[in-house]
């Protein structure tokens, strides 16, 4: 009896010895970051907020030189520092049209083209921004989408939407380009004026 308990004492001797050079390694840690505690805190949050920053800092940096539509009605974008970008489609889509390079040259935007079961042609259903490697699509009331242009210097678009035939139910929209939050809207069966931003989308060519 005596022999175990001396056994157990010896080995709780031999653990706390082997524990002792841990404790002083985490009390040593422990007196770092008390005395450092303001600096690494800075640090975290410096680089916390740097992560957050960084994906609203490189799409501010692409800038885009070109934005054309080939023979086979696929949009082809152009950087400034020559990449080429070939946006796919997204579901029925079968091209594109009428694309422009914003004020600022960090989007790019266009129509796409889909299907349609009364025409011999296909129609614009969609507005789509390009920016930063980021696509936004606008699709407003699902009329399709006759006109857009970019508003406030790119930083908002506006597209007028009808149906193909006799330019019923029309409809305006004004969208934030970094959100997609709708600005505003307007429709004239409503009455009132047309805002400054209609009547410059209606006088584009």
């Amino acid at each position: 009896m005596f022999e175990i308990i001396s056994l157990v004492r010896r080995n709780r001797g031999d653990q706390q010895a082997r524990d002792q050079p841990r404790r002083r390694r985490a009390e040593s840690m422990m007196s770092l970051f008390s005395k450092s505690g303001r600096t690494i805190s800075a640090v975290a949050v410096a680089l916390f907020c740097l992560g957050w920053q960084l994906p609203a800092a490189i799409a501010q940096v692409e800038s885009y030189e070109q934005a054309t539509v080939d023979e086979n009605d696929q949009l082809r974008i152009v950087t400034r520092d020559g990449r080429e970008i070939r946006p796919t489609n997204d579901g029925e889509q079968v091209g594109a049209s009428y694309p422009a390079i914003s004020p600022a040259r960090n989007s790019v935007g266009w129509l796409a083209l889909y299907p349609n079961c009364c025409t011999s042609y296909p129609i614009p259903l969609k507005l789509v921004i390009y920016s930063g490697g980021r696509q936004r699509t606008f699709a407003g009331i699902g009329l399709p989408v006759w006109r857009w242009r970019f508003e406030a210097g790119g930083r908002q678009v506006a597209f007028k939407q009808e149906t193909v035939h006799g330019g019923y139910g029309t409809h305006y929209e004004l969208r934030d380009v970094a959100t997609g939050r709708l600005v505003a809207d307007f429709e004239p069966m409503r009455g009132g004026s047309a805002p400054s931003w209609v009547q410059r989308l209606d006088l584009q060519p």
